[in-house]
């Protein structure tokens, strides 16, 4: 009975099987470093890294450039339109896709051929996160603002991730003033063409107040000229009385009447404003709606508006005549040194969990 109760025994003898592990110990030893090694010759080629960099509005002390240009209310450059017209240049990534190239953050020579190689730089740059920084408003609800915007991104070297950023940011604050100089020589020429356009109408509408006083003033002689020649003919000198009165019983009535003919005012007064329309050298004063046509074309001609905004964008960083170096204008507050680099994995952790493996397995 006995000798069946030591066949089927199930004890763990754990001195035995320490022995057993101390008496290999070399092997496991030897298996974990291989298993260390081969960890560390993988995780020693990839670095991958998650960037983020935030990009910030300009703050109210360096805006205060705009202030004078945005006072006239001619062309206004806030805080806020540099940094949408930023975060459209970054969306349309384009700029990444040429960052990548300068700097060879893909190397041409792992690609079987250029389009492949311009395909895997496409897929690359669509990869980099260009997003505005989400808030929650007064509802509670989860909306989009463009206070401010981050770019983020997944790589294996930081210091071409540096060069990028630096790129990025140099060409697109290019692009950016590039766009608002071309904006507002736009507005210049809108705003010049409109008054010209405007100075052109009130000339023809001057033009045609004095012919049509010409036409006016020659219809009215004539009519003068044979209302004269019917008072002559009458004998009607001076103006008679363009009232009668009627004798009645119960007293006087007067009788006016407003539409009597012009001769009945004499020849004599006829004849005399003949004489003064005849006589007249300046004409202006006579012209109806002349001075308030003249008032509108000396306004338009006197404006100094657009002027002014030439004169004071050019003291700006986006004028040209006023940034002797590229570098000089900012769309918006960017520190590439501020970038947050976080590893997407523990290397340690993972050269600690081969030894373990590596032990169990050897």
């Amino acid at each position: 009975m006995s000798e069946v109760r030591s066949k089927y025994n199930d004890e763990i003898d754990l001195i035995a099987i320490f022995m057993t592990l101390w008496d290999g110990k070399w092997k496991i030893i030897v298996v974990a470093l291989v298993s260390l090694l081969i960890a560390y010759g993988l995780t020693s080629n990839t670095h991958d890294f998650k960037a983020t960099t935030k990009i910030k509005p300009l703050t109210t002390f360096e805006a205060e450039v705009y202030k004078q240009l945005n006072a006239i209310k001619f062309f206004r450059v806030s805080r806020s339109l540099l940094l949408n017209l930023y975060f459209e240049q970054l969306d349309e990534r384009f700029v990444f896709e040429q960052a990548i190239k300068k700097y060879k953050l893909l190397d041409i020579a792992n690609y079987g051929s250029k389009d492949d190689f311009d395909e895997a730089v496409s897929m690359f740059a669509s990869s980099i996160k260009v997003l505005p920084i989400y808030k929650e408003n007064n509802n509670g609800e989860i909306t989009p603002t463009m206070t401010n915007v981050i770019i983020e991104g997944v790589f294996d070297n930081e210091f071409k991730w540096k060069q990028l950023l630096y790129y990025v940011n140099l060409t697109t604050n290019q692009k950016v003033r590039n766009f608002l100089q071309e904006k507002f020589n736009n507005a210049v020429l809108i705003a010049t063409q409109k008054r010209d356009f405007k100075l052109e109408d009130i000339s023809v509408q001057i033009e045609n107040a004095l012919l049509d006083y010409e036409i006016n003033t020659t219809n009215r002689l004539a009519y003068l000229f044979e209302q004269a020649a019917i008072a002559r003919k009458l004998g009607v000198a001076k103006n008679t009385i363009e009232s009668q009165t009627f004798s009645t019983q119960n007293g006087m009535l007067t009788n006016l009447d407003i539409k009597s003919p012009l001769y009945l005012r004499g020849y004599e007064a006829i004849e005399k404003e003949i004489a003064l329309i005849q006589s007249r050298e300046e004409i202006e004063p006579f012209v109806k709606g002349l001075q308030d046509l003249q008032i509108s074309y000396r306004e338009l001609k006197q404006d100094m508006t657009v002027n002014r905004a030439k004169y004071l964008f050019a003291l700006t960083p986006i004028s040209s005549s006023n940034s002797k170096d590229k570098e000089n204008f900012s769309a918006v507050t960017y520190r590439g040194l501020d970038t947050n680099f976080v590893a997407l994995y523990n290397r340690i952790l993972m050269l600690v969990i081969a030894v373990l493996i590596g032990g169990i397995i050897g």
